[in-house]
């Protein structure tokens, strides 16, 4: 089906006047009953029933509906990708990835394949996804790295658990939490508190290591103070004796280096859940290199 007459037929699906769907398309009456016409013929059913007032689907267009609304909605993602192509050329390789995974991971895996691959563009996609494998599915990503708690059935995704590595609670060198002694978690949640967007992982843990009651839960909900992907923003908040923030040691090395702030004494370490994730049907070599790179970190 062209798309005029697939445009034609969800606008007067929606408004049920020839004049309001003309309107909404920029074209005149009469092109709008041509393309629908055409749709009708495309379809070889009929779609709708006209009168001079009104004009509503038959039960065959109330059935072709929501595939032609399936049908837009891949032809819109069809112009994005396209669109993404002429933007960044076919030598782009697109990694999504959550927040604590850039230093630790994504930094070194892109030094060892740029010496290998050195023209190679790089599109770094970082955020705490809630639902990566859809993306990767749909193909916003090549690989994916981060926490894949949200893990639906999908038998073309190969997927590497990475090797566990502790998350670190850091504060300003002056913050009173450094008098205190080794911290519970239950302590760390007894000050403002920031990091990137909490998993169902993490919340689950974070709940079980306060004690798994309805106090933990309802501790736990109420974290972080301030959420927020960027560790930029995150680190920033170190200047001051405020905030605690969650995060991967490699983030605060130089914070810490330079004795802007310090590590939070624990008594009770969390670990990270993270994996990397491609499609099993794999086709490119930048994207076997970035695979076997991210493969020497596997638990």
């Amino acid at each position: 089906m062209n798309e005029n007459a697939l445009t034609a037929f969800l606008a007067l699906a929606e408004t049920g006047s020839f004049q309001n769907a003309a309107r909404a398309m920029g074209v005149s009456n009469a092109s709008l009953s041509r393309y629908v016409g055409q749709a009708e013929d495309h379809t070889g059913l009929v779609l709708f029933h006209r009168s001079r007032n009104s004009n509503t689907l038959t039960r065959a267009g109330q059935e072709f509906l929501p595939i032609a609304q399936t049908l837009r909605e891949d032809l819109n993602r069809y112009a994005t990708r396209v669109a993404g192509l002429r933007e960044t050329g076919p030598g782009t390789l697109l990694i999504g990835c959550g927040p604590l995974t850039t230093r630790t991971l994504i930094l070194p895996v892109l030094g060892a394949v740029r010496r290998t691959m050195p023209d190679l563009r790089f599109r770094i996609l970082v955020s705490a996804y809630a639902r990566p494998l859809d993306l990767l599915q749909e193909g916003e990503f090549d690989v994916f790295l981060g926490d894949l708690t949200y893990t639906p059935e999908a038998e073309d995704v190969e997927i590497i658990m990475m090797e566990k590595q502790p998350i670190q609670f850091v504060a300003h060198r002056d913050h009173e939490i450094h008098q205190l002694g080794p911290q519970t978690m239950a302590g760390i949640f007894d000050f403002p508190f920031a990091s990137p967007h909490l998993h169902k992982h993490w919340k689950a843990a974070l709940t079980k290591a306060l004690g798994g009651g309805a106090e933990a839960v309802k501790k736990v909900d109420a974290q972080p103070h301030i959420e927020c992907d960027d560790y930029n923003l995150l680190t920033g908040l170190l200047a001051e004796p405020e905030f605690l923030v969650g995060g991967m040691p490699d983030t605060f090395a130089e914070l810490i280096r330079a004795k802007t702030a310090k590590p939070v004494s624990m008594k009770q370490n969390l670990t990270w859940n993270i994996c990397a994730a491609r499609k099993s049907q794999n086709t490119s070599a930048a994207v076997e290199l970035v695979w076997n790179e991210l493969a020497k970190y596997r638990a």
